[in-house]
């Protein structure tokens, strides 16, 4: 399997927190995408929870949509435009909260970038 996903400690945390102290827990807001989601041979790189941010983020945007997909799982969909990171490889995205923190990583095989409007979507999955 190319793709490499995980969720982070800080979400775990925050989910944590919510459920024993807060009852609240930040919003999903932004998407990350960079092109550090993979090595030197290109291939993949196994996210690690511990991250808290992408290793090399190229463009963070608002994300563009998002649907349920079961009862422990949205997906969230980030629309890059026609002349957006145009020639750049992309491998690596995150999904972030409103307070800035990084909710799940992915990885993935790298994927050229040109003039045409292009999706990424990203699973929160629990």
């Amino acid at each position: 399997m190319a793709t490499k996903s995980c969720i982070t400690n800080a979400r775990r945390a925050k989910v944590t927190e919510a459920s024993h102290t807060t009852g609240t827990l930040s919003k999903i807001k932004w998407i990350a995408l960079g092109d550090g989601g993979v090595d030197g041979t290109g291939a993949v790189i196994e996210p690690l929870p511990a991250n808290t941010a992408l290793a090399h983020e190229l463009i963070r945007k608002q994300y563009t949509s998002s649907q349920k997909i079961s009862n422990t799982c949205y997906a969230y969909t980030i629309k890059l435009e026609e002349n957006e990171l145009v020639g750049d490889y992309i491998s690596e995205m995150a999904l972030i909260d409103e307070a800035g923190d990084v909710a799940a990583f992915s990885n993935f095989l790298a994927k050229g970038k040109d003039e045409t409007e292009v999706t990424f979507t990203i699973e929160d999955n629990y």
